[in-house]
């Protein structure tokens, strides 16, 4: 098993509501004063036009068994998010691709600036187990149909209006 990155203390920026870097805490700090840090989230679309979905972990302390992008991870202090979502699908899938942006929200419940981008890629993926239960492909149509069911996290339900016409 690869060792987990999550388990080596990394820095992060503490940023504001304006993605304004005003200092670095490690995540235990910016957990517990509740202050803003940066995170990048990934969406893969394969050659046959669907999505790849990660089914999180259930050791995972957020979002344990919830549906989301393909890769997601916090940025580190230095770090861009680009150099962040290019990252995590490596160390969650073991892969490397081209990266388009889609764009930026904050989610206030989660105390994150969230920077979505979008890659095409048909694997093999090597998943992190300490990450990923399980990871499936959906069309948009059979994910529209199946989300009012599904455990999903903020972070794809935001990120879905913003890959429309991307793709397909």
């Amino acid at each position: 098993m690869r060792s987990h990155p999550e388990d080596q203390v990394a820095l992060r920026d503490v940023i504001n509501e304006n993605d304004e870097v005003i200092g670095q805490a490690e995540k235990e700090e910016i957990q517990h004063k509740k202050l803003i840090c940066r995170v990048a989230f990934v969406i893969i679309v394969n050659s046959a036009q669907e999505l790849l979905l990660q089914q999180r972990s259930a050791r995972k302390k957020a979002y344990p068994l919830y549906w989301s992008g393909a890769a997601a991870g916090h940025v580190h202090s230095g770090e861009t998010y680009e150099q962040a979502a290019a990252r995590e699908l490596k160390e969650e899938l073991g892969i490397t691709a081209p990266l388009r942006y889609l764009g930026k929200h904050f989610s206030a419940e989660d105390r994150e600036m969230v920077a979505s981008f979008l890659a095409f890629h048909d694997g093999p993926y090597n998943i992190e187990r300490h990450e990923i239960e399980k990871i499936d492909f959906f069309t948009l149509e059979r994910l529209r149909q199946e989300m009012p069911g599904m455990k999903v996290t903020s972070f794809l339900e935001r990120a879905l209006p913003l890959i429309d016409g991307k793709f397909g």
